[in-house]
């Protein structure tokens, strides 16, 4: 994410997929833990999930479980695939 500021209390937006017209968005946003995040053996923001696109009454899918989002993938890299809602 080259010029992509982030820092721990921070809110960030996190893409599963690349948005398309004709496909609900799929993505989370939580609050930032730990920036610079090596827990899992690569570069990661640590985030406690505040909301998730997929999530309903029933089922809260991954609301307010902490995980772990890539600093970069090699699979479905696109621009903007996390934002920062904060700045």
């Amino acid at each position: 994410m080259v010029g992509l500021t982030i820092v721990d209390g921070d809110t960030i937006r996190a893409y599963d997929f690349k948005p398309m017209t004709g496909r609900e968005d799929c993505f989370i946003e939580g609050q930032v833990i730990d920036a610079h995040s090596t827990e899992q053996g690569y570069q990661a923001y640590k985030i406690r999930v505040t909301r998730d696109s997929w999530s309903d009454a029933e089922d809260k899918g991954r609301l307010g479980h902490v995980v772990f989002v890539p600093w970069t993938v090699s699979f479905n890299e696109f621009q903007g695939r996390v934002m920062n809602l904060s700045r």
